[in-house]
């Protein structure tokens, strides 16, 4: 009987650093635990004070702005997050129930999408990162 071959397949992106922004811990809990076992390196901020606090002090290759609020203030905090890390590639997981942070379309996730779909957005994101 024939068998296939296996090949090992590895994240392109693996060993990124990633830097989640959320309102609370648990509101990034489930997403940042499901990139660390796809290889990421992830911390995660609970507000935008601890965001920028840790953006002057590591180096992120992707940062994910994940935080409930006015499209001002997101917008404001991709700017100041991509002045820290200027290398960095900032992205945000919008609501499209809501109004969306001026950011490029491309660097747009969407809440509600299964984890494959966040992880495969994630992945080509970091990838162009």
């Amino acid at each position: 009987m024939n068998q296939k071959p296996h090949f090992g397949v590895t994240s392109i992106s693996a060993r990124k650093r990633m830097l989640i922004v959320a309102n609370t811990h648990v509101d990034a809990d489930q997403r940042s635990e499901y990139l660390r076992r796809n290889g990421y390196e992830v911390d995660c901020a609970s507000g935008s004070s601890v965001a920028l606090a840790l953006s002057r002090t590591r180096s992120y290759d992707v940062v994910l702005i994940a935080v409930e609020g006015e499209c001002s203030e997101i917008t404001m905090l991709a700017q100041q997050l991509q002045k820290n890390n200027p290398n960095a590639l900032v992205a945000c997981l919008a609501d499209c129930k809501k109004p969306v942070p001026h950011l490029p379309c491309d660097r747009m996730l969407w809440k509600g999408e299964p984890l494959e779909y966040f992880l495969a957005r994630v992945e080509t994101l970091a990838a162009i990162a």
